[in-house]
């Protein structure tokens, strides 16, 4: 049912009355006027019935939201569920949700603030009746948008009176909304290079972990490569044929400081629906601080949707007001990274990252441009230097 404070609005609304109906019950007793006493006792029975509905009414409304999270992109049209569970017996005729949500969900009805949408829900239901409501959205922007605000209002069906019930933990709801995807120019610069786990037809490499067929044995081909099982069915020594590979792994930085943050994002996010597109392994560095080890953000190598949607929920979760770790150790970190991939793609301005220095074996490229045009350029190529970092 999770936990709620409540406050009941009736007693100042009453003050005057129940001040009034206690004259007359005093006055009935001491003249010996029942009508006097009759007309103060029912008044205050009526208060106190009234009290007591407010008072319990909404201690056995439960709420909840049916879908825990939502995956969209933005301009896409979605809907949560609000379930309501009147467990007493007690009906509810005038009653209202106020939920204020991230304002990168849009409703049609939703009174815009400052950073959140604020929303008004009116229902009734009956006791120990069960109410679902739908409230349709549309996704705005980026980002991951919480319920952060829960607030009931129920009114006494005969009375002015109302009792609030503010939510005080947190609503188990996230609507997730993807990065758009903006086309990033020079993809062609972005060639496969050595060993690795790319598939290639024309590479000189192979991947012994796979094997793909045999051929006769030849003079000259290592007794490793022979394949035994094979050699007996066929009555003859054969020899494996692997998969040809190509080291094609990319590793992509992300500075939060970085000038049009978002455009830029949407640029990454094309990067890595080609990356998934075309089984490319990939990881993400990016520079906020968090605690524990590592001490920054990170998404370990992967390939295929699965590291794709992980990716996207990765970015949709970042927020340009992180604190963030000082660039000198994010060049450190992405020398350490850089070691081992084959390509490095930083997206950061390059005042920012002039005078980093990655490893000469890796061919690194910044990701740069304007919203209009983002493109994939050679990072210092001709002044490149290798350091060593301890």
């Amino acid at each position: 049912m999770g936990i709620w404070s409540q406050q009941i609005d009736n007693l100042n609304h009453h003050k005057y009355l129940r001040a009034g109906a206690f004259i007359l019950m005093f006055g009935g007793m001491l003249s010996g006027n029942a009508i006097f006493f009759f007309i103060g006792s029912l008044y205050m029975f009526y208060f106190l019935a009234c009290y007591l509905y407010l008072d319990r009414v909404g201690r056995k409304l439960e709420f909840s939201i049916v879908e825990e999270q939502i995956k969209l992109f933005p301009n896409d049209e979605g809907k949560f569920t609000i379930k309501l569970e009147q467990h007493s017996r007690l009906p509810i005729f005038f009653g209202n949700i106020h939920l204020a949500v991230d304002k990168n969900l849009k409703f049609q009805a939703g009174d815009e603030r400052k950073q959140m949408s604020i929303l008004k829900i009116p229902f009734s239901i009956m006791g120990k009746g069960v109410l679902q409501i739908a409230v349709p959205f549309t996704a705005r922007s980026r980002g991951v948008a919480k319920i952060r605000r829960v607030e009931i209002d129920i009114r006494h069906f005969m009375d002015a009176g109302k009792v609030y019930r503010h939510k005080t933990d947190l609503i188990k709801f996230e609507a997730i909304v993807y990065s758009e995807r903006k086309v990033v120019a020079g993809m062609e610069r972005i060639v496969p290079r050595n060993q690795g786990s790319y598939a290639m037809k024309s590479s000189l490499f192979e991947d012994r972990t796979t094997i793909v067929g045999t051929r006769d044995y030849q003079d000259g081909d290592a007794f490793n490569k022979v394949h035994w099982k094979a050699s007996a069915r066929m009555a003859k020594l054969q020899t494996k044929l692997h998969e040809r590979t190509s080291q094609f792994s990319w590793l992509l930085v992300v500075d939060i400081r970085s000038s049009d943050f978002e455009e830029r994002l949407k640029a990454v996010t094309f990067l890595l629906h080609h990356a998934a597109a075309n089984h490319i392994p990939f990881s993400l560095l990016v520079n906020i601080k968090k605690a524990g080890k590592p001490s920054y953000f990170e998404l370990p190598s992967g390939e295929g949707k699965k590291q794709l949607q992980m990716a996207l929920t990765f970015l949709a979760r970042l927020q340009s007001n992180n604190v963030a770790i000082s660039m000198d150790s994010f060049e450190r970190i992405t020398f350490q990274h850089a070691l081992t991939s084959p390509y490095v793609i930083i997206c950061a301005d390059q005042e920012r990252i002039a005078g980093w220095k990655m490893p000469s074996s890796t061919k690194v490229y910044n990701l740069d441009g304007t919203d209009q045009l983002f493109r994939l350029n050679p990072w210092r190529s001709d002044q490149r230097q290798e350091v060593q970092y301890g």
